[in-house]
């Protein structure tokens, strides 16, 4: 049996519409792989990015920790020992006699409430009198001091001295204002 020209020309055809499709289908195929590794790479540089963008996170929260605990050292310093309320009176009169003020201070609490707890406040009562500025000098230098003090309330009232005895150098007269302040001082246990 031999095939005609016409018969060959279809097989020949046939034949290179089934190697074009299937060569078709094998770069789509490849090309297809091609993209999926490109998108898994994609993805895998992505999370790469986001990876060291963490890192660098860590980086930097570890040098904020390290500047924080240095913060905190330096807190606990500025609290007052809680057995040691002298301190505290002795500062204040210090600063009242720089101020060039007249003073008086009580504490407003005896008990120590905070005992159980590792950092607690005292209040204290302190009033002072004398010239408006010298006041306001005291209640800066307070708050300014070696120590965590919070002046919780103040009030102002014209004239007056104190019922006190007198301090040398310091005058008292009508024109004197005088501060009554509510302070709260933080503490920790020795």
């Amino acid at each position: 049996m031999t095939l005609s020209y016409k018969n060959k020309l279809y097989i020949q055809i046939g034949s290179l519409i089934a190697l074009m499709g299937a060569s078709t289908w094998a770069s789509l195929f490849l090309f297809g792989l091609i993209t999926q590794a490109g998108a898994t790479l994609s993805d895998a540089q992505k999370e790469l990015a986001s990876l060291s963008v963490r890192q660098e996170q860590i980086a930097s929260l570890a040098k904020e920790y390290e500047g924080a605990h240095a913060l905190f050292a330096s807190l606990e310093e500025r609290l007052l020992p809680r057995e040691e309320r002298l301190h505290f009176i002795m500062l204040v009169e210090q600063l009242a006699k720089e101020a060039g003020v007249l003073h008086e201070i009580s504490t407003a609490d005896d008990a120590l409430a905070g005992t159980a707890r590792e950092i607690s406040p005292i209040f204290f009562n302190i009033t002072v009198s004398g010239e408006f500025p010298a006041a306001l000098r005291f209640i800066y230098l307070l708050e300014h001091s070696q120590y965590h003090v919070g002046v919780e309330k103040a009030h102002i009232s014209q004239g007056g001295g104190l019922t006190g005895p007198r301090k040398e150098g310091l005058v008292s007269s009508a024109d004197n204002v005088r501060v009554q302040l509510s302070v709260k001082v933080y503490t920790r246990s020795l």
